[in-house]
């Protein structure tokens, strides 16, 4: 059950392709996720890699690439809908917030994603796509 509090496999070597070289508790072995404490990627080893869990990948992305998530909840008498938003905040001279996408989230009626681990991929995956363009 642990296993849904880090990124997928694919996204991870993503990640590892976008500079991605944190400590984590997980690692990808020919696409095996192994438990394991480690301190950096392994760039001689194409198909292994580290895995972070969602909340530090996100984390990083606001770090690295200046890409904030905001969820904010809607509250249903059928449901709850969270609706998230990436925002980019641009240079300290510039001081301006902009908005790249935003979506529905999960619960309630009409949502894009059925689950809130799907919507974390979902997000995580819009992060990485933007952070390739940035490059």
């Amino acid at each position: 059950m642990l296993e849904k509090e880090f990124v997928l496999y694919p996204e991870a070597l993503e990640l590892k392709n976008l500079g991605f070289d944190e400590e984590c508790f997980g690692f990808f072995e020919n696409g095996v996720f192994i438990y394991w404490y480690g301190s950096k990627q392994e760039p001689e080893l194409l198909l292994n890699c580290t895995t972070p869990t969602y909340s530090q990948v996100f984390r990083w992305f606001r770090d690295k690439h200046g890409l904030y998530i905001n969820r904010q909840p809607e509250f249903y008498t059928t449901g709850i809908n969270f609706n998230w938003m990436i925002e980019w905040y641009l240079p300290v001279e510039e001081q301006t917030k902009h908005v790249i996408t935003d979506s529905t989230g999960m619960y309630g009626d009409n949502n894009e994603y059925s689950t809130e681990e799907a919507m974390e991929l979902g997000i995580l995956q819009k992060l990485i796509e933007i952070a390739k363009q940035q490059e």
